[in-house]
């Protein structure tokens, strides 16, 4: 992989210095007490918090003004969602955006509790297609679908049996609206590493099909798929001077099949060009050794119709993808074991 490729990598983040108030009252009138730090930046300083007002909890969290306003968009045009957490009060003057608070996400739902019902899973799942659907339905791209985005809320009765009560797709933070007919292109990739589409770890020719690759990457996860997605030997691979995002496109291309040309169409660029078919050269020698790393393969135990949908999400070809719809369309959906 040429290294000169990976310089484009980074990562859309904003920063704050400033740290929260004790109180903070929203546009509503609302008064919000300040609790347990959620999230802290660079130098220690904090923009996410969890906040208590009356009876019920919250999330406060402190952005910068272009965020800001791009979040009062979204409100507007997705009034009276379910499935996208949006704010719901705000404070302009500290640019504070007040947030439901959810029990946990799905990242760390799996990690806590491995044996979560997989019907409960499917659940989740569910919300977030219905969530992803949403976006694109007005030509909205997420760009950060993964599990730590996931929100969740859950009972347990006495008997131990647990159930969702709700779940949610959050932090739009790079989202974007795609005009019609063209796609992103950014300097830089956008997301996360371990969860972007192929495209997405060029940043060029990102569309609504790189969340469908995310979403899929998701499924794998939620459905027990978790070790072959996870890099967990950052620092092995720092020696051998491979970056991550390499080792991540070759374990793709061994997974969902090699570079295909509608890929390299899409990313229309030489370097990148090259980037991908080393990694893909990378894949079919790994492959010729160890065939079982196709998803086919090794994706078996999630049963023939997970593995025909998310066959069909995780195509290395952005244009042969399947949409939104026909993910929330399939078979698989009737499944509840």
């Amino acid at each position: 992989m040429p290294l000169a490729c990976y310089s484009l990598f980074g990562r859309l983040a904003y920063r704050t210095s400033i740290r929260m108030a004790s109180t903070i009252v929203g546009k509503s009138g609302r008064v919000y007490v300040q609790g347990e730090v959620l999230q802290r930046n660079r130098g220690e300083k904090f923009s996410i918090f969890k906040a208590e007002s009356g009876n019920e909890s919250f999330v406060l969290k402190r952005v910068q003004r272009p965020f800001y306003d791009m979040s009062l968009r979204l409100a507007a045009e997705f009034a009276g969602t379910r499935r996208l957490r949006m704010h719901i009060d705000c404070n302009e003057e500290e640019g504070i955006l007040v947030y439901p608070y959810f029990r946990c996400t799905l990242l760390a739902l799996i990690k806590e509790d491995p044996d979560f019902p997989p019907p409960e899973r499917q659940k989740i799942l569910r919300c977030v297609g219905e969530a992803i659907q949403e976006l694109h339905s007005k030509d909205w791209i997420h760009i950060d679908v993964k599990p730590d985005n996931i929100l969740v809320n859950w009972t347990c009765d006495r008997e131990g049996n647990k159930t969702v009560t709700d779940a949610a797709l959050g932090d739009f933070d790079i989202a974007f609206k795609l005009e019609p007919g063209l796609l992103l292109r950014t300097r830089y990739a956008v997301g996360n590493v371990m969860w972007r589409s192929p495209e997405g770890q060029t940043g060029r020719g990102v569309t609504k099909a790189s969340d469908i690759f995310s979403f899929g990457l998701v499924c794998i996860y939620a459905l027990g798929g978790g070790e072959l997605l996870l890099l967990n030997d950052y620092q092995e691979l720092a020696k051998t001077g491979i970056p991550p995002e390499q080792e991540i496109l070759t374990r793709h291309f061994c997974y969902f099949g090699l570079v295909p040309e509608g890929l390299l169409k899409q990313v229309d660029s030489e370097d990148w060009c090259d980037a991908l078919k080393g990694a893909s050269t990378i894949a079919e020698e790994e492959l010729k050794e160890r065939p079982e790393l196709r998803f086919e393969w090794w994706g078996k135990g999630l049963g023939p119709e997970a593995v025909n949908m998310i066959s069909g999400m995780t195509n290395p070809d952005p244009a042969a993808r399947i949409t939104i719809e026909q993910v929330l369309a399939h078979r698989w959906w009737q499944e509840t074991s």
